[in-house]
């Protein structure tokens, strides 16, 4: 069997000994990638068992002898054997089922009727010349031999037709089960192998069926993930078409060629082969060609979704505010993968668990934990893998030699309907994941999606970090503003306090003396009266003195004990308490004489309480009136100095109006004041971070309306500005009145 002198070239045998070899080492492969799965045993089944029948039947092609292609037909017969059985236990690996008994009693009959097929005549009673080379007779025993091959083969699309007919199952799983009826039908065409040892002339291809079927099931055996399957049918057709043209044009050329050949060179093969390795060589980049341009084609919309997933990576570090980059992102998913659902998680610095940060979801699909331990298990898994876990591929580890971690993640995942979760790390360590639903259109996550979700997640960790940097050093600098504020006041505050101190001590001295001269003895009426008169004008003037102190101490308190959560609160009442605050700060020893505004509150009726922060407003309004105070103070000054001339100049008396009223559904505050106003370039710069009109005064730091925007930002407001330099500035602000209080 083993003499070369007994063989002889024949261009048939060359695809399909090329075919079978391949098949077997893509069967090895697939098992050595993931020896832990059940999943690759039955694949390595399968490619084994038809990598002996192709090699085989090659061999019995190549061969002189009838009788010695008989023997290799006896031993091809062997793998067939097994081929039905084989692809029945793929079937229950993929459906998840316990159900092994018929599959070992299979491969029990199978191993009988292969021996007996190997060791007697009963099956290959003989090999018939046919144009493509000898081929096997069968004899009596093809009956039972066709009862297992078939029997198998209609137990296999039963079971995947009842359970997707009538299966609970998810999106993916439907598709899974799709495709394999579709590429087991693409797989049993090879069923036409037979019809030649019947004695039924028609050429054997199923060599390119089988081909066929296993490219498109090697990619669940390999990843466990399946690709769209239109997009497979047509990368394994692209495939079968393209090496079958580039295999088949030298054989062609040689069986063509070969009378002439044979008479002008003795080693007449020797072109044939050459031009094969030509041909071999071109084959990758011909089929790369057609592929791309096919599946541009085919996979229009996909390409465009993993464009847009490019362009949301590379934009998401243009944004700085925390929680507009994880809302932007989790919307951006559902809408370009075309999900149900997405959410991430951000590990908690202190606790080292990982909280809900972002969801988006369309309806009410599903209520997602609010935190996850860092013992929990997807978060093990994801330090563990480094990659993407996704649900069906841990369903599939379960059913083989996996630990009852991922056995356990499984189920919880499938609970919680989510399909995948990409893992976020920074510096080493997992600083965050995105878990996402099945996609709305039924079809599994693509490796290039996945891979594409992998750089994302990568890049929204840098872009997360940097944002929470910029909440950080926007803190400090709404710490600073609202230290230099009270810095303001508190001079003006101790100033206050020092006068009302004084007048009262200097009254009650005034009365104590009185006292000590007041003549008991000799007293009468009319001095008596007089002296209680001195007494009561005197103890008013101590009791004015104390209200004044104790309204400066409540304004002072209630700045001090203003809430920063969200809480229904009154307006005008934080106004009013305001402007006191500003008179307060405005009123400093040895500085510059304050002449108090015209101050008025215009109001429309029923100005409804809103829901917003107590102490970020009342920082807002502080700042505002404090600035239209300090821009009155220095249209006075400029008038004064007679570096300016308005209309008023000659009876300038400042005035600040604030005007509250409602429209539609939003609360309008406009503070209105006439002092020096701004120049054109200062409008366009206002609310930049450390711009100042008031640097010569070494009072401004520029961050006030920098900050007092964020507040008004906080609130999903807007805040405007209007001004005219020697006119005077308006300040709208446009804060939505909300039907219930946030969290």
């Amino acid at each position: 069997m083993f003499d070369p002198k007994n063989y002889e070239y024949n261009a048939h045998a060359v695809p399909v000994y090329v075919v079978g070899l391949s098949i077997l080492i893509g069967g090895i492969f697939a098992r050595l990638k993931n020896r832990r799965s059940l999943l690759t045993l039955p694949f390595l089944f399968i490619c084994i068992s038809v990598s002996v029948w192709l090699i085989a039947t090659a061999t019995g092609y190549l061969s002189k002898d009838e009788m010695l292609a008989a023997k290799w037909f006896k031993i091809d017969n062997f793998g067939v054997m097994f081929i039905s059985v084989s692809i029945l236990f793929f079937t229950e690996a993929v459906l998840q089922s316990n159900r092994y008994k018929s599959v070992i009693a299979g491969y029990v009959a199978a191993f009988i009727l292969g021996i007996t097929a190997v060791s007697t005549d009963w099956l290959v009673v003989g090999a018939n010349k046919h144009s493509w080379g000898f081929f096997p007779a069968w004899g009596p025993l093809s009956i039972p031999v066709f009862i297992l091959f078939f029997g198998y083969m209609s137990a296999s699309f039963t079971i995947l037709f009842r359970k997707y007919k009538t299966g609970n199952l998810t999106a993916v799983r439907k598709n899974q089960i799709k495709y394999l009826i579709v590429g087991s039908l693409i797989g049993y065409t090879a069923s036409v192998d037979f019809l030649p040892t019947l004695n039924i002339e028609i050429y054997p291809f199923g060599y390119i069926s089988i081909m066929v079927f296993l490219i498109i099931i090697a990619y669940t055996a390999i990843r466990y993930r399946l690709m769209d399957l239109k997009v497979a049918i047509t990368r394994a057709g692209i495939f079968a078409i393209v090496y079958g043209i580039v295999l088949g044009i030298p054989f062609g050329v040689g069986a063509m060629l070969k009378p002439y050949l044979i008479n002008v060179m003795p080693n007449w093969w020797l072109l044939p082969m050459a031009l094969l390795a030509i041909m071999a060589s071109a084959g990758p980049f011909i089929y790369l060609q057609i592929q791309k341009r096919v599946e541009e084609r085919l996979r229009t919309e996909e390409f465009k979704s993993h464009k847009q997933l490019r362009r949301l990576s590379q934009n998401m570090l243009r944004v700085i505010k925390l929680e507009g980059l994880l809302k932007l992102m989790v919307h951006y998913l559902v809408k370009i993968l075309k999900l149900k659902f997405a959410a991430v998680y951000l590990i908690d610095d202190v606790t080292g668990n990982y909280r809900l940060r972002a969801f988006w979801q369309l309806g009410d699909y599903v209520t997602l934990p609010a935190e996850f331990t860092k013992d929990f298990s997807l978060a093990k898994e994801l330090n563990l893998k480094r990659l993407p876990v996704v649900t069906e591929e841990l369903k599939l580890f379960a059913l083989g030699v996996s630990s009852s971690r991922q056995k356990e993640l499984a189920s919880t995942l499938s609970v919680l309907k989510v399909s995948a979760a990409i893992p976020a790390f920074l510096r080493s360590g997992l600083f965050g994941f995105i878990v996402l639903s099945d996609k709305r259109a039924d079809t599994a996550f693509t490796q290039e999606e996945l891979n594409l979700l992998m750089v994302l997640s990568n890049e929204a960790a840098l872009a997360i970090e940097n944002a929470q940097f910029h909440q950080k050093d926007r803190a400090v600098l709404i710490e600073k503003s609202r230290r230099e504020a009270l810095a303001d006041m508190a001079p003006g505050a101790s100033h206050q306090f020092n006068n009302r101190l004084v007048a009262i001590s200097s009254s009650a001295e005034l009365l104590l003396s009185k006292l000590e001269d007041l003549d008991t003895k000799g007293i009468k009426e009319d001095s008596l009266k007089d002296f209680l008169r001195d007494a009561k004008n005197t103890l008013e003037l101590i009791d004015k003195e104390v209200y004044k102190g104790k309204e400066i101490t409540s304004a002072i308190l209630k700045r001090a004990k203003a809430r920063v959560d969200f809480q229904k609160v009154d307006i005008p009442v934080i106004i009013e308490n305001t402007y006191k605050l500003v008179l307060i700060s405005h009123s400093r020893p040895g500085g510059e004489k304050f002449r108090e505004p015209k101050f008025t509150v215009i109001k429309s009726k029923d100005i409804p309480q809103v829901i917003a922060s107590e102490a970020l407003l009342q920082d807002s309004f502080y700042n505002l009136l404090d600035n239209a105070c300090d821009a009155i103070q220095e249209k006075a000054r400029l008038i004064s100095s007679r570096d300016i001339y308005t209309k008023d100049s000659l009876n300038y008396h400042g005035a600040i109006e604030v005007t509250l009223e409602q429209e539609n559904s939003s609360l309008v505050m406009r503070i209105k004041d006439n002092g020096i106003g701004l120049k054109k370039e200062g409008q366009r710069k206002i609310f930049t971070p450390y711009f100042t009109t008031k640097a010569s005064s070494g009072k401004g730091t520029g961050l006030g309306l920098y900050v007092i925007r964020d507040f008004i930002e906080m609130h999903k407001g807007t805040i405007t500005c209007e001004s005219e330099y020697k006119v005077g500035t308006t300040f709208t602000v446009k804060i939505p009145m909300q039907d219930k209080e946030k969290g």
